[in-house]
């Protein structure tokens, strides 16, 4: 499995759109065994997804997302854990737990310390 991360320094970027930089991590049994960087420079959402899937990604952990990217990234085969606040590491490794859900805001030692909510908004696709 591939994971990929937008990159705000070593913090999930607050938007899928804005980064640049992505952290891009192979799981194998639950461990992470491979991490790179990959710049993906491309402003256009449909360019910047067809990146993501010719780099294999399965799952996508990450900011805030329009509801266009999102639906685009779903049909290419890629699962979204939208609106993730915190350090990458730590909700890399909350997802390597299976704890990770949508929404989720990342406190300095790691844990859950909130949840985004929308008003009058569903979140379905």
């Amino acid at each position: 499995m591939k994971i990929a991360i937008p990159l705000f320094g070593t913090r999930i970027s607050p938007r899928f759109d804005c980064s640049q930089t992505f952290l891009v991590i192979e799981v194998e049994h639950g461990q992470s065994v491979q991490k790179q960087k990959v710049l993906v420079c491309e402003s256009s959402p449909i360019k910047r997804i067809r990146n993501l899937a010719v780099l294999q990604i399965d799952i996508l952990i990450c900011g805030g997302i329009d509801a266009f990217s999102e639906r685009q990234l779903y049909l290419h085969g890629i699962r979204v854990f939208s609106w993730i606040t915190g350090e990458a590491e730590d909700v890399l490794c909350c997802f390597l737990e299976g704890k990770l859900e949508s929404g989720m805001m990342m406190g300095a030692d790691g844990r859950c310390c909130g949840r985004w909510r929308f008003r009058g908004e569903s979140r379905r696709l």
